[in-house]
């Protein structure tokens, strides 16, 4: 009994320690800003990674957000919100989708435009149709992103696309020259192939500094998120937005706590920023040095695919 005892004051003062760096260093986002929503792979195949949800499990938790009064902005919309703060965009979601996995298309397509929701892709330019190498996947399967041909039809009925870099890199540990490429020729080659204004950049693994900042600006982009900025949540920062990350293990009340001003809030925060550390693993493996090319091995999920 005193063993329990001892563990459960270690729990609460552990816990109390992780509130208080949440509550000075962090705190909540404005009530009067849209939240963001980050989703990766929707899949029904299993993955030994967090990054990806079940189909079934992702639209039950769309009705969940419509049935709660939340309503999904497109990429315009939500920057005009972003630019204006009003008590009633504390009910509005920017739904947006990272890497462009193919299977977006089908979600989007079957689901998620019959019912007028937009949402707002990041594409890795130079892997369009092709496998995600780049990766370093627990598991044997890669993924495939999408094809310019399926960006076209998504476009075609009210999806937008941004840039994720052109190859996925850590851009922190990129040089110069490959940056400039990464962010400014991939907004280039994405507008060349959707005949359309590339607004919006995602930062690969959610990292950036200054010097990648500043390149993402200078390249024209209006605005570039990350997922749990290093900066307070009240801070808006149009070139470092705030987006809340959901995961395989993520329930329709993870999702309200990520969201709403709950008590458990700071909780889910700080979950998802320490999931979100992890991601740093793949460019160390993947990238070792500033300025060199990488060698890729991909180890993604499922079963060995030699082809399709």
């Amino acid at each position: 009994m005193l063993t329990v005892a001892i563990a459960a004051l270690v729990l609460v003062i552990l816990l109390s320690i992780l509130h208080l760096r949440w509550r000075t260093r962090y705190g909540y986002p404005p009530a009067d800003t849209p939240s963001v929503l980050c989703y990766h792979k929707i899949t029904p195949r299993f993955c030994l990674e967090g990054t990806w949800t079940t189909p079934s499990r992702f639209l039950d938790q769309i009705d969940f957000l419509l049935t709660r009064g939340y309503v999904f902005l497109s990429e315009d919309e939500f920057y005009a919100a972003l630019s204006s703060p009003f008590p009633d965009h504390a009910k509005k979601i920017l739904l947006t989708f990272d890497d462009g996995y193919e299977e977006t298309h089908d979600v989007f397509m079957e689901h998620l435009a019959p019912r007028g929701i937009p949402v707002l892709v990041f594409l890795v330019a130079d892997y369009a149709g092709e496998r995600n190498t780049w990766d370093i996947s627990l598991g044997r399967r890669p993924f495939r992103h999408l094809s310019w041909e399926q960006v076209s039809r998504m476009s075609q009925k009210g999806a937008s696309f941004g840039s994720h870099g052109a190859r996925h890199l850590d851009l922190t540990r990129t040089a110069p020259d490959a940056l400039e490429r990464e962010v400014a020729g991939s907004r280039r080659a994405i507008a060349d192939k959707t005949a359309k204004p590339v607004r919006s950049f995602s930062y690969p693994f959610g990292r950036y500094d200054a010097g990648v900042r500043a390149a993402v600006e200078r390249a024209g982009f209006d605005g570039a998120f990350s997922l749990y900025p290093r900066h307070s949540n009240e801070r808006i920062d149009r070139y470092a937005i705030r987006r809340n990350g959901v995961y395989v293990i993520d329930t329709r009340r993870n999702l309200r706590w990520k969201i709403e001003r709950s008590p458990v809030f700071w909780f889910e925060e700080m979950k998802c920023r320490t999931i979100n550390a992890a991601a740093v693993l793949t460019p160390i493996l993947t990238q070792p040095s500033r300025g060199r090319g990488k060698q890729t091995r991909t180890f993604s999920c499922g079963r060995n695919e030699k082809g399709r």
